[in-house]
């Protein structure tokens, strides 16, 4: 298992992407070789035990878990095999720790401490000031040691380009093979700058091929989450587009008061129970009373299909409302639903997903 491989695990029906490594947990009078896995959501888990990233230094604090076991410790690969042996590693726990902070940002679609760093160089090249150049500096150095060789991506030169930068004039520094050094003079600085615009050019040349698709937006746009106990903005706005919005959709024949009544009054199979959720004054309390309601049976299998035809109901029948889903373009629209990761942002963001899916038919109609 090299570095982190992929795992997940579900909750309430939805998957939580993860990544996991190995590492040894200390038994009484043994170490077990077990996978320590890290999800989206923060929770972190080895064998079975679950915490999150503060409980995972607690446990490298103490000894609970380790990345080399002293060399008379008995070790054992489960199902595998037992003994001893004698290992060294090139990680500390914090350089994990860090390893475990770029993989928590990875899985939640957020530029890594590399990433972040790049990022600074550019605008450092583009302009060269002091205090653009500490933050480069804070960068570089929230990037995990062993992991700055790598962050250009380029093997060529490794990280030399920017410790050129960080450098002052005059100062001796390791060159791309660790048995050498040279000397960094204004020249080499100029060739340094240089590097990070010619690459900011060529980031620039790739967005634009990627581009030749269609426009993609940068900034994504935050939808849902409000709530309005004394009556819904007049005139509304962006409101509109929320499943809890008051706007009659139909399915199977019947109406329903909202997007949001509709869903949850189908997820059952009960007669009645579906009449009591329909009824219910606003969306919120019928998502409320359907938590006690019994669900039908393939309701997982099922319920993005019912949520993609209510949607798109919703928006055919109400002209106003479409409108104001077209005048988001392009835009990635991030849903925030407090009561379920399978449709919101913090999880799988499947009604934004749906809500770009509709509005795109809109427009090509």
């Amino acid at each position: 298992m090299p570095d982190f491989t992929p795992t997940w695990r579900t909750v309430e029906g939805d998957v939580v992407r993860g990544r996991q490594r190995l590492i040894f947990v200390r038994k009484r009078d043994h170490y077990d070789l077990a996978p320590l896995s890290v999800f989206a959501d923060g929770v972190v888990t080895w064998q079975w035990d679950r915490s999150d990233v503060d409980g995972l230094r607690a446990a490298l604090d103490d000894g609970t878990l380790t990345l080399s076991p002293p060399s008379d410790a008995s070790i054992i690969v489960v199902g595998t095999a037992r003994g001893s042996a004698s290992l060294e590693t090139w990680l500390t726990p914090d350089l994990l720790l860090g390893d475990i902070a770029d993989e928590l940002d990875r899985l939640n679609d957020r530029p890594d401490s590399s990433r972040r760093c790049f990022d600074a160089l550019i605008a450092y090249a583009a302009d060269p000031t002091a205090a653009n150049l500490e933050i480069v500096r804070e960068r570089y150095h929230e990037v995990p040691a062993h992991r700055r060789i790598y962050m250009l991506g380029d093997m060529d030169q490794n990280d030399v380009p920017v410790r050129i930068l960080l450098a002052e004039p005059g100062t001796e520094i390791p060159a791309r093979h660790p048995d050498h050094t040279f000397t960094v003079t204004p020249s080499e600085r100029e060739w340094a700058l240089d590097y990070f615009r010619r690459a900011e050019k060529a980031v620039a040349e790739s967005r634009s091929r990627k581009a030749a698709d269609g426009p993609e937006s940068a900034i994504p746009l935050r939808v849902g989450g409000s709530v309005f106990p004394n009556g819904w903005p007049a005139p509304p706005g962006p409101e509109q587009l929320q499943t809890d919005y008051p706007a009659p959709v139909t399915h199977g024949g019947r109406e329903y008061t909202s997007v949001m009544h509709a869903y949850w009054a189908l997820s059952t199979d009960d007669p009645a129970w579906h009449d009591r959720i329909a009824s219910e004054p606003r969306g919120l309390d019928a998502r409320s009373l359907a938590a006690d309601a019994p669900r039908r049976p393939n309701w997982p299998a099922i319920r993005l299909g019912v949520m993609a035809a209510l949607l798109r109901d919703k928006f055919t029948r109400h002209p106003a409302m479409a409108e104001e889903l077209t005048r988001t373009g392009d835009t990635r629209l991030i849903y925030v639903d407090w009561g379920s990761a399978y449709w919101s942002s913090d999880g799988t963001n499947w009604l934004g997903r749906l809500l770009e899916l509709v509005r795109s038919e809109l427009a090509g109609r």
